[in-house]
């Protein structure tokens, strides 16, 4: 099975929260096995280095009690020579020489050392250094060692101790001998003389071989200044101070003790155990390499590694294979839950699509209802300013007016339709929100009465808007309006402020922006970083939440359509949040509800950012323009020529019949083709005044037509079409005046007396 590449399982760290626990885990286990496997290891060599220093304690310990018990004999020797001295009364140089030169000395020196393998001699010598007695030979050579080191020392120093002199070879048979001498003193502190022994160094060496510790120990007598005496295995630097001489230091602090040597006498690195005899000054010390003491650790050290590196391995491939089934299990997990997403997403933007399509048609139906509604009241409107017009008889007058303002709220109505159709005229300006936020909190105060406490809270720094904001003022309004409605025993109702950078859905990048619009609200939660139907981009967030009843789920999902309302008859009309949303859209953002039973309802609108600074100050909606009378415009239209394009004969006739009062020369057109057709005989009016839509070509085709044949014309477009046209490139091209059915006559006439330069 191939192994997959390390970049494959760095993504499946970075992904796999689990899959890193898992190695977390193995890899603690690892270090915890190894950092054991280290511990017990180094606890063996512990253990075997203090089982090597108890065994060369005790060896050294035997050692030095043989050695001094081997130079106690030989010093005794020396003692009772000397004592029988002193009890035969020879207490100057002369009487010991007179006295102790005879035979019968040296046959009682000959006795003496009989038994002692390691006392070669017994020597008496003078207060001058020559030679009195000799246990030997007999009679002695005539030889003189005042010279000799421990002759020298004796003299000048009067002391009970002994005295072991520096090793001397034998010329003859190349042994090495060390001297153990004793001063003889007078009764009043005289240098008598002295008697020594002859050691031979050789027995030590016989006594160390049969003991040496394995084969890499080694066994050495030294003096105490570091002058080395003996050693097995031998050495040819007996009798010269060496440089290893760490366990003088060693035998300043104690008797005895051991230490590591880091090499010396061509041997390497050692373990040493000295100690030094009680006595005399010498010192015994017993060694061993320090890699042959370990080497049975050193096995053991291996031989466990490896048990530890196998079971380390078998973790290691445990952990791959667990690992590899975890990446399998979660790859298995990914594909499912993208299979699942991909479902749902499939469902959602089904169910979007349903949605959208659904208020399309919906947008598309009101929009022609609006379109036809408006070519209705026009008519109507029209006439009834004829009547209002032309009678002083407030019976008649007073209806036809009531009639009017019929017709007014009937174009609020169409307004209203047009907004959720997202066909409204808007003209969206830079809009400051935040003082917006502020005028309308003061204006809910007044409007929602003492029972709805109204709280505002604006980010600082808040971007400007680009909004149109009579529009934004109602859509607020509304919203006011339904969170009372829905707050019948009172509540509070938050209008929030604040900055959003919503994510395009390609990119999948998490939102930024301003999340105190959420996060201190009770209830609200965070912003999504993306917002169905809504483009990336920067985007001013208003948002309005109540603590009213709430809705349903299935009552949310109808919210926005037109005509929709749970409110009872006669509590409105169902095109408030119709209209927010229409207003949302049509500026280029995007509006989100969330409402639940008992928890109160919040609504969203995501209003674009604008590029430029805001204006501060409000803008007024335009005043209503005053009605006039018809006879007071008798002479407005005076020589002017109207061209009057319509395909609704009501409107047509009304409109007519209006501006002919008004002194304008009217000929009628029932659809562009005729209106092109009375051109082509020759009429040339002073103004156009057509509709948009009618049957063959439109409005909007008429016009470039009569622009591409050089006719300058002035146009007037009077339309109920649901689409706003007044910023649309075509219109601007054309040079075309837009006005929205149902108009009042007097705004329709002052705008063609305007057009044709006509003065009134």
């Amino acid at each position: 099975m191939p192994i997959p590449p390390i970049r494959h399982w760095q993504a499946h760290l970075r992904a796999s929260r689990p899959l890193r626990v898992l190695l977390l885990i193995g890899g603690l286990s690892v270090a915890v096995l190894l950092a054991a496997t280290v511990q017990y290891i180094d606890s063996m060599r512990d253990r075997e280095m203090e089982g090597a220093e108890r065994e060369l304690s005790t060896l050294n310990l035997s050692l030095a009690e043989q050695t001094a018990s081997a130079t106690q004999s030989v010093d005794l020797v020396l003692t009772t020579i000397i004592e029988q001295l002193k009890s035969d009364g020879i207490d100057t140089p002369e009487e010991y020489v007179r006295r102790m030169g005879g035979r019968d000395t040296y046959q009682m020196l000959r006795a003496r050392i009989t038994g002692l393998p390691q006392l070669d001699a017994v020597t008496m010598i003078a207060a001058d250094g020559h030679l009195i007695n000799f246990s030997r030979y007999y009679p002695i050579p005539p030889v003189n060692v005042s010279d000799r080191d421990y002759f020298a020392y004796l003299r000048d120093h009067d002391t009970t101790a002994p005295f072991i002199s520096e090793p001397v070879q034998n010329r003859g048979n190349g042994s090495w001998t060390v001297y153990l001498a004793r001063r003889i003193s007078g009764r009043d502190g005289s240098f008598v003389g002295l008697v020594l022994g002859a050691i031979e160094l050789s027995y030590f060496q016989r006594i160390y071989k049969a003991l040496q510790p394995d084969g890499d120990g080694s066994i050495s007598l030294w003096r105490r200044d570091g002058i080395l005496l003996a050693r097995h295995p031998v050495l040819p630097d007996i009798g010269r101070p060496l440089g290893q001489r760490q366990f003088l230091k060693v035998l300043e602090r104690a008797k005895s003790g051991v230490y590591f040597s880091s090499g010396g006498l061509n041997d390497g690195a050692r373990l040493v155990a000295t100690r030094a005899l009680a006595d005399y000054p010498l010192v015994v010390n017993v060694t061993r390499r320090l890699d042959a003491v370990l080497d049975k650790w050193r096995i053991q050290a291996w031989t466990i590694g490896a048990a530890s590196a196998v079971g380390i391995a078998a973790l290691l491939l445990s952990l791959w294979a667990l690992a590899r089934q975890f990446s399998a299990y979660e790859a298995a997990t990914r594909a499912m839950d993208a299979a699942r997403r991909a479902v749902e997403g499939r469902e959602q933007a089904e169910q979007a699509l349903r949605q959208s399509q659904k208020m399309e048609a919906i947008g598309q139906l009101t929009g022609g209802v609006a379109h036809d509604f408006n070519n209705l009241l026009q008519a109507i409107g029209i006439n009834l300013h004829v009547i209002d017009s032309r009678t002083e008889d407030e019976r008649i007058a007073g209806p036809a007016r009531l009639a009017l303002q019929a017709v007014e709220r009937g174009a609020t109505l169409t307004q209203h339709l047009l907004a959720f159709s997202r066909r409204q005229q808007l003209r969206p300006v830079p809009v400051d929100v935040a003082t917006l936020v502020e005028r309308s909190s003061r204006l809910l105060g007044r409007t929602l009465g003492q029972s709805v406490r109204v709280e505002t809270e604006v980010a600082p720094g808040l971007w400007p808007a680009m909004i149109d904001p009579t529009q934004l003022e109602m859509a607020v309004l509304n919203l006011a309006l339904n969170a009372r409605d829905a707050m019948p025993g009172g509540g509070t109702l938050w209008i929030l402020a604040g900055n959003r950078t919503v994510a395009s859905p390609e990119a999948g990048e998490p939102a930024a922006g301003d999340p105190a619009i959420a996060g201190r609200l009770p209830g609200a939660g965070p912003l999504p970083v993306q917002v169905e139907g809504l483009a990336g981009g920067d985007y001013v967030v208003l948002r309005v939440r109540d603590t009213g009843t709430g809705m349903a789920a299935e009552v949310a999902a109808r919210a926005f359509e037109p005509f929709f309302t749970t409110k009872e008859v006669g509590r409105g009309t169902g095109l408030g949040l119709s209209m927010v949303h229409g207003l949302a859209t049509q500026s280029g953002g995007g509006v989100e509800l969330d409402s639940r039973p008992g928890l109160g309802t919040t609504v969203t609108l995501y209003l674009p950012r604008a590029e430029q600074a805001a204006d501060v100050a409000a803008v007024p909606p335009a005043p209503p323009p005053a009605r006039t009378k018809v006879t007071d415009t008798a002479a407005i239209g005076a020589g002017c020529a109207i061209l009057l394009v319509d395909d609704e004969e009501l409107v047509r006739s009304a409109t007519a019949g209006y501006l002919a009062q008004a002194g304008f020369a009217v000929r009628e057109a029932a659809d562009a083709a005729a209106a092109l057709s009375l051109l082509d005989h020759g009429f040339r009016p002073d103004v156009i005044v057509t509709d948009h839509m009618m049957p063959g070509m439109t409005g909007l085709e008429m016009a470039r037509t009569l622009r591409a044949r050089q006719d300058e014309t002035p146009i007037l477009m009077v339309t109920g079409y649901a689409e706003d046209l007044t910023s649309t490139a075509a219109v601007r091209e054309v040079s075309l005046t837009v006005l929205s059915k149902p108009i009042e006559p007097s705004r329709l006439v002052r705008s063609i007396r305007d057009m044709a330069s006509v003065e009134g």
